[in-house]
């Protein structure tokens, strides 16, 4: 029984990198290498940026022999980007799980079922904390490669990986206590994430003055640290080669795992059966409004959107962005136009000429942040008959769903892009091409989001995260959304540098225009035969 749940949580687990069309039909070995390739920049990437991050307190630290102060503060930030990157698919994972009806009425203990969630978030945490953790070793070990320092601090990847899985545990199983008592459990997480969000953003805005701080006054927070909190004091001794701090450290998150353990295995049929406060309706008589086809698919996909927290935080975080970055630069429009003039006091006299088309540019590259329509076909499921049988048309259902992104992502873009314009002080006809590509991009983007999706659905998923978060359709909108912007631009800046500006604008605009013909032709024709046989 073991060895059948832990192959079904894993499989899960992996499935956004080996998925489904239809029963049977894999992705191609082609693709399955060029993933791969991808997956490998995006980690090296991530790894690269902690490598600076942990050369900075290196640099201050190990020379002056606090390379366990050193170990204790990356440990902090490995644990933290591990939460944070798990935090919002671990409520999901364990406590709203498609298949938790099917497995509670096997014969299978809960706390077996429980245990083997937790082994799934674990992998994944794993993964996310060892991108911060492994380049802070690999920057020690450029200092002293000690043996034992070596050891320790790699075998601490998979100790820290299970204080990274308590965390969020914990965190979601008071989400999960929260949502039970509450008729909308979508508002609380969404509330939650985004006070995460905050705190993460903030932190990161501020690392460069947070880093300088600490190599300013390494000396005094050691001592802090020492005297106030002892368990990180074990763990940095630990991982510079320490082995009675090791085993210290090692007893006391297994400690907390085997307590957050016993305490979810005590709620967990309670809380994955519970009914979410869902009150029963009581049916009263009365007229009931007819609406048109499109309005009610339209009203179909924008409950969709708004039930599901997972759905909302991922690919509407760029709607958040839009709309904080417009009254942002509404606020500081006096110090961003100082800012700019400064910046391109010493620049050629061509550059600044670019400012609205690059503008233009950055709102759309906050737009590709809301890729929307990229999962919106899978996550139909295997509900998605329901949809086919309906009198009505598939072009129906794909145009509801590319209608739902341009009435989320629309307005609060093109209000960042007036925002921007006014701050920029850009003439009329500038400032309406701006708004006028901004349109075309977000349009793009819904209809490419929508097109990647349906040739590369998951309709066998058992999380909602699988689809939203590890989908190749929103890798696909989102960096093709970003190519684009970029290709654009450089089409305006060739044609604009030559002529005027808003020629150039102009001809970015008749670029988008033609991307978005060419999408929306072959949504009517091929998309609409894919979708029903899906």
């Amino acid at each position: 029984m073991w060895k059948a749940l832990l192959k079904k949580q894993f499989m899960e687990l992996v499935a956004f990198y080996f998925p489904r069309r239809k029963p049977g039909k894999k992705r191609s070995g082609g693709s399955l290498v060029l993933f791969g390739i991808l997956l490998v920049f995006v980690l090296l990437s991530l790894g690269a940026s902690f490598f600076a991050a942990a050369d900075m307190l290196a640099a201050a630290m190990l020379p002056a022999g606090l390379s366990w102060l050193y170990f204790a503060l990356m440990g902090i930030l490995a644990v933290l980007i591990g939460v944070l990157g798990g935090v919002f698919s671990t409520y999901a994972g364990l406590y709203l799980a498609k298949d938790n009806d099917l497995l509670l009425s096997l014969p299978i203990p809960p706390r077996r079922i429980l245990l083997v969630r937790m082994i799934a978030i674990y992998a994944a945490g794993l993964v996310y904390s060892g991108v911060a953790w492994v380049p802070a070793v690999i920057r020690y070990l450029l200092f002293d490669a000690s043996p034992a320092a070596l050891v320790f601090s790699l075998l601490l990847t998979f100790v820290n990986a299970l204080l990274v899985l308590v965390l969020s545990c914990l965190l979601g199983w008071v989400v999960a206590a929260i949502a039970s008592r509450l008729r909308n459990k979508n508002i609380i997480s969404v509330i939650l994430a985004l006070l995460f969000l905050g705190v993460y953003f903030y932190s990161t805005s501020r690392m460069n003055q947070l880093m300088s701080a600490l190599t300013e006054n390494a000396g005094s927070l050691g001592t802090v640290v020492r005297e106030k909190l002892w368990p990180l004091w074990q763990m940095g001794m630990a991982a510079s080669g320490q082995a009675v701090p090791m085993v210290i450290w090692c007893c006391l998150v297994l400690a907390l795992f085997l307590l957050t353990y016993a305490l979810l295995s005590r709620s967990f049929l309670r809380l994955a059966t519970a009914n979410r406060g869902m009150r029963k309706k009581v049916y009263r008589a009365g007229r009931s409004k007819a609406s048109t086809v499109d309005a009610a698919l339209l009203r179909k996909e924008l409950k969709r959107f708004t039930g599901s927290p997972v759905y909302m935080m991922n690919c509407g975080m760029g709607l958040i962005i839009l709309v904080v970055l417009a009254v942002g630069i509404l606020v500081k429009a006096s110090a961003l136009r100082e800012g700019i003039g400064l910046f391109f006091a010493a620049a050629p006299p061509v550059l600044p000429l670019l400012l609205p088309a690059a503008g233009a540019m950055v709102v759309s590259l906050v737009c590709g942040m809301a890729p929307i329509t990229a999962p919106s076909v899978s996550l139909e499921g295997k509900s998605l008959w329901v949809l086919q049988s309906l009198p009505v048309p598939a072009g129906a259902v794909l145009r509801a769903k590319e209608r739902l992104h341009l009435l989320l992502v629309l307005p609060p873009a093109v209000l960042c892009c007036l925002a921007l314009a006014f701050a920029l002080g850009v003439d009329l006809l500038s400032g309406l091409l701006m708004v006028l590509i901004v349109a075309l991009f977000t349009a793009v983007t819904g209809a490419l989001g929508l097109t990647a999706n349906l040739k590369k659905p998951n309709l066998t998923w058992v999380s909602e995260v699988v689809p939203v978060k590890q989908g190749l359709p929103v890798l696909i909108s989102m960096f093709g959304g970003a190519a684009l912007a970029f290709l654009s631009m450089g089409l305006c800046a060739l044609v604009g540098i030559h002529s005027d500006i808003r020629l150039g604008m102009a001809a970015e605009a008749v670029l988008l225009a033609a991307v978005l013909l060419l999408l929306k032709r072959w949504l009517k024709n091929k998309g609409c035969a894919i979708f029903e046989s899906l």
